[in-house]
Order: C-alpha cells, then structure tokens, then sequence
C-alpha cells in the first residue's frame, strides 16, 4: 500500500468515526487529539474500522502511543506488511 494509499484509508477511518474531524483539513501530521478533536473513544473506533477495512490486528494497547495520523499510517502500513510476509 502506498503512502497516499495508507493517507487515505486512515483519514476515511477517522472522519467516519469523528463528526468533528469531518469538518477539519487532515494532514500526516495533524495531531489526533489536538488538531481532530478525537477522544480515545474515537481513536479505538478507528483503529477497529482500520482492522476490519485490511483485515488485519492492530494492537489497541498502543493506542497512547498514537499521537498524530502518522502515527495511524506507520503501523497500519506495518501490518499490512506483515500480513502480506505471512
């Protein structure tokens, strides 16, 4: 998956669970709690859209290490390569 591939699947996943993120410009390095307004509801329910989306398991104990959606790109990016190593 490419980077504006990972971008994309990411900011869907997060204005589909935020009504507030929806009305924000979203960029790699836009914090998630600052900038987007999310809680850590919503970033859970993202992480568990992003799952279900790639079929793949993301570790929900890592989620106070996500602080922007780069964050989000870089490990949804390391799973799917892990998946595709499997």
């Amino acid at each position: 998956m490419t980077e504006p591939d990972l971008f994309r699947s990411v900011t869907e996943a997060i204005r589909d669970c935020s009504e507030a993120a929806r009305q924000t410009a979203i960029e790699p390095n836009s914090r998630l709690f600052e900038d987007l307004s999310l809680d850590s509801l919503d970033l859970v329910a993202v992480l568990m859209r992003l799952q279900d989306a790639h079929s793949i398991e993301l570790d929900l104990d890592a989620v106070p290490d996500f602080r922007n959606v780069s964050d989000l790109m870089t490990e949804l990016g390391r799973q799917l390569r892990l998946k595709s190593a499997a």
